[in-house]
């Protein structure tokens, strides 16, 4: 049996450390197969990734290709070498990979379907503007697709379940790539094809019940859900309420679930009996929710892929604690190993091991780096295409994994007590009001576009309705300041927003949620019910909420506090205020440019002290502790003993970690 734990994945009861590199065997030479899978064993990995691509499967309809033409297509013979080289494989049949494959993977004669295309508001196709060959973006709402894909799926059945352990070592699966739209995640810029426009309606169905509720809810006469047409854009003067337009963005949402439910079923159908995964593009925001995939019948777990720039710290802590606080099992399906073709530079090995420390300090627990070898579109990784070892990547590699496992890292966990919630309904407010599409003239959304601030093109909300303003449109200028706040006072936390598990909301003593004048009545009793739990303080703010996004009285927050439940809500927070909070740091530093975090685990009965310089410059820090502790170093570190407190100098841009074996008062 093979399942997700909290630490890694679970085989047959024994939990492993989930450390994983993708090679792709139809991109290199079949004689080199076998040089690239032992390089791969040699840096330390036991467990490989690879897409099934589609379009190299079947290039034409109904002429399938698994070696009988091409011996690099040769899933068997790739699958079985795996095995002999005792290498554990996930797979990634797509249908969409991206991989930097032109079409990112979809057959020509797929995309060429007009019953698979994606439409605009005009109802012409949307075209993705790829510089390898501009292409179709297929529609998650296509009958037709589902209906195609599903016969691909079949057609991998035989090899896919000859290969599954315990047979072989197939021991994982994704369900389809980053949807996200393919980045064109603005609620206006599609989906309006006719499958897509059935399955609104659907969903309106779904959620009002009767014509007469939905009614009330716009503000307009009753009639038929199969009437309703989705808005083109934000309108003040069509005459419907803001609930339309939240309905859209919902939408949105709705259709990526319900295209990864059907993808879901479709691996069901398979009877694989391996545990199903999906790898979000970037987003915490609407449309794409961590937590809502991981409630789908069939999938166990949803990670967020990441490929930071050099001290790219804001992005990975955030996207790292967001997983610590929302998924069954942090993980980043892909971090960047190597660099794509239009990306303009490649990272040196020193600054790919800040990030890849960094994204451990801060809580990854499962990762896959991506790429392992390099192939076409894709350089600086730690293999070449023919298996030989880049020595500089090779070494971090191989000595990585090797402190990775040797001190089982996944085993230790950051505890902290402070979470902050973002308002997932503000982002879907910004969406309806959104009024450009930022990425009309990029490639790729990790090609640079046009930097235009959304506040010019966004619509204003009606009256009485609070906007966030922040400068990027998926932040919040009052969770900003909370995160720097902490970030200033040492205080570890994690991340997530309205949909959280309660139970997991539980197990943590303070909680920021940011809050408007409008909030949803659910959203408020489940902070209302933390706030009333012993032990917890509620912070919000920037604003009590005294409706729903309605526009309907809705006190439960302001109820609560009056009746003495640990609410507060502040525009600012002091220092002072989170006194409380501080008192928990077992270490602290002196220093502005490092950056701690604490990891521990019971069963070892020690603990991990990373340490991180984000600065530009070497920078000298004093960590300060009680009693007498002794440290061995693990990562770029030695040795040292202290009472009360310890002084070290760090290079820039680098972390350290440190086993404290000697524990002394806390």
């Amino acid at each position: 049996m093979v399942e997700f734990g909290k630490n890694g994945i679970i085989i047959d009861g024994n939990e492993i450390p989930f450390y994983s590199g993708s090679v792709h065997y139809w991109r290199s030479a079949r004689k080199d197969w076998g040089k690239i899978l032992d390089h791969t064993k040699a840096l330390g990995f036991d467990i490989i990734e690879t897409y099934l691509p589609w379009r190299v499967h079947e290039p034409e309809e109904g002429r399938y290709d698994f070696g009988e033409t091409d011996e690099r297509k040769d899933v068997n013979a790739f699958l079985e070498l795996c095995r002999e080289k005792d290498l554990w494989v996930i797979v990634r049949p797509g249908p969409h990979i991206n991989s930097e494959m032109t079409c990112f993977g979809y057959p020509d004669w797929i995309l060429a379907d007009p019953e698979i295309q994606a439409r605009t508001p005009g109802g012409t196709p949307v075209v993705y503007p790829h510089v390898a060959q501009p292409f179709a973006i297929p529609s998650y709402a296509s009958c037709r697709l589902f209906e195609k894909t599903e016969e691909y799926f079949h057609a991998l059945t035989p090899l896919l379940r000859k290969h599954r352990y315990p047979y072989g070592k197939i021991i994982a699966i994704q369900a389809e790539n980053e949807t996200c739209y393919f980045f064109r995640d603005r609620p206006y810029v599609m989906d309006y094809s006719k499958d897509s426009i059935l399955l609104y309606q659907k969903m309106l169905e779904e959620k009002y019940g009767k014509p007469e509720a939905l009614a009330e809810a716009y503000g307009v006469p009753a009639g038929e859900f199969r009437s309703v047409m989705p808005p083109k854009k934000y309108d003040e003067n069509a005459g419907y309420g803001l609930e339309y337009y939240y309905d859209w963005a919902e939408y949105k949402e709705y259709q990526i679930l319900y295209a990864l439910e059907r993808m879901a079923d479709m691996i069901g159908k398979m009877e694989l009996e391996i545990p199903v995964f999906h790898n979000c593009a970037y987003q915490t925001y609407t449309p794409v929710s961590v937590q809502r995939i991981e409630q789908i019948p069939g999938i166990s777990v949803a990670g967020i892929d990441a490929y930071p720039e050099p001290g790219d710290t804001d992005m990975l802590k955030h996207r790292v604690r967001y997983l610590a606080g929302s998924s069954r099992l942090p993980f980043i399906p892909e971090f960047g190993s190597g660099s794509w073709f239009d990306r303009g530079e490649v990272l040196t090995a020193e600054e790919e091991e800040f990030g890849y420390l960094y994204a451990f300090m801060n809580g990854m627990k499962a990762v896959n780096f991506y790429m392992l070898a390099e192939r076409d579109r894709w350089t600086g990784c730690p293999l070449t295409n023919d298996g030989s070892v880049r020595r500089e990547y090779g070494a971090l590699f191989e000595r990585m994994t090797a402190m990775l496992k040797r001190e089982r890292v996944y085993c230790y966990t950051r505890r902290p007590q402070a979470l902050i919630l973002k308002n997932y309904d503000m982002g879907r407010l910004k969406s309806c009001l959104s009024g450009l599409d930022p990425n009309t003239l990029s490639a790729n959304i990790l090609v640079k576009g046009p930097d235009i601030p959304w506040q010019l093109f966004a619509k204003e909300g009606p009256e009485g309705t609070e906007v966030d303003r922040a400068e990027d449109s998926y932040e919040e200028e009052w969770i900003l300041r909370i995160s720097g706040l902490l970030d200033s006072l040492q205080i570890e936390y994690d991340i997530s927003d309205c949909y959280i598990d309660r139970a997991n909301m539980q197990q943590y003593s303070y909680v920021f949620a940011s809050s408007y004048q409008q909030m949803d009545r659910e959203y408020q009793e489940l902070l209302a019910d933390y706030a009333r739990g012993a032990g917890h303080q509620l912070w919000i703010g920037p604003t009590m909420p005294e409706e729903d996004r309605r526009g309907r009285s809705c006190l439960i927050l302001k109820e609560a506090a009056e009746a003495g439940a640990a609410v507060a809500c502040a525009e600012e927070i002091g220092a002072d205020d989170l006194y409380p909070l501080q008192e928990w740091a077992v270490y602290r530093t002196d220093s502005r440019h490092m950056e701690l975090s604490v990891h521990s685990c019971e069963e070892e009965h020690a603990d991990i002290l990373w340490l991180a310089n984000r600065w530009h410059e070497a920078a000298e820090a004093k960590i300060e502790f009680s009693g007498s502790r002794r440290f061995r170093g693990i990562w770029n570190s030695h040795n040292i003993e202290g009472t009360g407190s310890i002084t070290v100098r760090m290079p820039p841009y680098t972390v350290a970690a440190w086993k404290v074996e000697g524990q002394g008062d806390d």
